[in-house]
């Protein structure tokens, strides 16, 4: 499953640091825009995939235009977080 969320990016002192508005607590940085970038997505599905792995609901995306920041520039971001889900299943074992 593709989810998509905004993020803000934000530059300071050459490198960059994301922030997710609609996701409390996750959070990503990079030396380079492509770098920030990659770890967001990473940083979005396993931020996700853990909400998922613990049957919470996923929060609501926000419209990308209702996104002001005061600094930083705003993009969505995408991930697959199926692929970090832990995959459990409790095996029954007669010794």
């Amino acid at each position: 499953m593709i989810k998509v969320y905004p993020a803000v990016f934000h530059q300071e002192d050459g490198s960059y640091w994301v922030e997710f508005p609609d996701i409390p607590g996750c959070y990503s940085d990079g030396s380079t825009l492509e770098d920030a970038l990659t770890n967001a997505q990473e940083a979005l599905a396993v931020h996700l995939s853990s909400l998922l792995d613990h049957q919470q609901p996923l929060p609501a995306a926000s419209n990308l235009a209702s996104i002001i920041p005061e600094d930083g520039v705003t993009s969505y971001v995408s991930c697959n977080p199926d692929k970090y889900c832990k995959k459990n299943k409790a095996v029954k074992k007669t010794l």
